[in-house]
């Protein structure tokens, strides 16, 4: 990361560079350089209001996924490739609201590359919604901010709608098809989605199921009456 680094100690450090002290929960970071500057709107704030030139502390606790995010984040601003992933897209998502990080702010920032992976990788799936939205729960009440919980649910209805009507058509197909069709597999998409809503808290489970009835799903029956809740 150049001559900045990442410094997870409470030590003392000086140097003959202005010097900024972020605290992320546990973790404290000095940065010689100021490229998080050119990238967070928050921290760009945060420094000009600050009184000391010298030394200025940047009080960054409520940041959602504290240390992990943000160190996501400060490796995305010294050009360090960040994998965006199932796993940690909710997490960027949030905290990029937070930290600031818009396309008014600097082109190609992060926000609006976490925009792009979840319409491209997650919004089309129901498996990768589910996934993303379970992430989100430990993400609250800035993933429901940020609309991404939003997003979610109505993705996973959405798609749930499009697969019954994709197994009507096919079960249509094989009664009237003259030649022999391999059977439909005895779990329909419906099903399995029912089963991997399990992982979801209540509430959100709920809200799931509140946007698969206003979809006007005929769910199939005891899809969703055999999991242990």
């Amino acid at each position: 990361m150049g001559r900045s680094q990442l410094i997870c100690t409470g030590a003392a450090y000086w140097s003959q560079y202005n010097i900024v002290l972020i605290i992320v929960r546990w973790l404290e970071v000095r940065e010689e350089e100021f490229l998080l500057i050119s990238r967070s709107g928050k921290i760009r704030k945060l420094l000009l209001e600050a009184k000391d030139t010298k030394v200025s502390r940047i009080n960054l606790t409520g940041l959602p996924g504290g240390s992990d995010a943000f160190e996501l984040a400060a490796k995305f601003c010294y050009g360090v490739n960040v994998e965006i992933s199932i796993s940690n897209v909710a997490l960027l998502r949030c905290a990029t609201r937070f930290m600031e990080m818009t396309e008014d702010i600097s082109e190609k920032n992060l926000e609006i590359r976490t925009e792009v992976f979840l319409k491209d990788a997650v919004f089309s799936n129901i498996s990768n919604s589910i996934s993303v939205l379970h992430h989100c729960e430990t993400l609250l009440p800035v993933s429901e901010e940020v609309n991404l919980v939003s997003q979610l649910t109505n993705a996973i209805a959405n798609n749930a709608c499009k697969e019954q009507l994709t197994s009507g058509l096919s079960k249509l197909e094989y009664n009237f098809s003259p030649k022999p069709v391999q059977c439909v597999d005895s779990e329909t998409p419906l099903a399995w989605c029912g089963k991997s809503l399990a992982v979801l808290n209540l509430d959100l489970f709920q809200r799931v199921l509140s946007g698969l009835f206003i979809k006007d799903l005929q769910l199939v029956k005891g899809s969703f009456l055999d999991l242990d809740l």
